[in-house]
């Protein structure tokens, strides 16, 4: 598959984009605060860079973590002991997740859930919440809508993202969140960082941001697609959005 044919979040990785989940680090942020993780909390953290995000989250909230990976590599604290008591790692996915019931006190899932399809997203959802202890709480960071899209705009987001994807609007996230059994919901709403000067600014700095201008500059096939889907969120910005949410087992 040509580098241009991969899925947005992919593509944009291969132009050397490190944060791949579409609220960038101020979504996590937001996200890890509205969840309240604090020392004594177990928490999953699901999603790109889980193992990363999951080790950043040990060592800002002194909680200690299990991160969901796909493969060995992502193991980031896998040679090192004294990380390792913090935060570990183990291969699986989320609709079949390798844990036992009740197991945590905090669910963490980003860039997650959008990129499945609808019954995925219900199995996913059922099974984080049976892995949390009563009481428990899920926080979520996906794309939605900020409005109900046309089909046309429907049509355009699947022709720019060129792989799976499903975003809701929030009222169909609360409603996800409620038939698997979460209460207590809350949420705010933030931008897609992908594209804006100053996500990419946030999510990547000055040389990471410049780094990915040039290598899309540098061929001009990946510089059609760039331009594409920047255009396509741009110009459709009152459509795209971010949920961060929370709810309670």
């Amino acid at each position: 598959m040509a580098m241009t044919d991969l899925p947005l979040p992919e593509f944009l990785a291969s132009l050397g984009k490190t944060e791949l989940k579409p609220g960038g680090t101020y979504a996590t942020g937001a996200l890890i605060r509205l969840l309240d993780l604090r020392g004594g909390d177990h928490a999953l953290v699901c999603g790109p860079n889980a193992g990363s995000t999951a080790l950043f989250v040990s060592m800002t909230t002194q909680a200690t973590t299990e991160a969901l990976v796909r493969t060995e590599s992502e193991k980031v604290t896998e040679g090192d002991p004294s990380l390792k008591r913090r935060s570990t790692a183990r291969i699986g996915k989320a609709e079949e997740l390798p844990f036992p019931e009740g197991h945590f006190h905090a669910a963490m899932v980003e860039a997650s859930l959008s990129y499945m399809h609808p019954l995925e997203q219900r199995a996913a959802l059922k099974e984080l919440h049976r892995v949390l202890k009563p009481g428990g709480r899920i926080g979520i960071h996906e794309l939605c809508w900020r409005q109900p899209p046309t089909a046309e705009l429907e049509g355009a987001l699947l022709d720019v993202w060129r792989g799976p994807v499903a975003p809701m609007v929030v009222r169909g996230w609360w409603d996800k969140l409620e038939e698997a059994g979460f209460r207590g919901l809350q949420n705010e709403l933030a931008v897609v960082s992908f594209f804006t000067r100053t996500g990419l600014q946030a999510d990547e700095e000055a040389e990471g941001t410049a780094q990915i201008f040039h290598n899309a500059f540098a061929d001009p096939a990946k510089l059609a697609r760039f331009s594409a889907a920047y255009r396509e969120f741009t110009d459709n910005r009152r459509y795209y959005g971010v949920v961060i949410a929370r709810g309670e087992k």
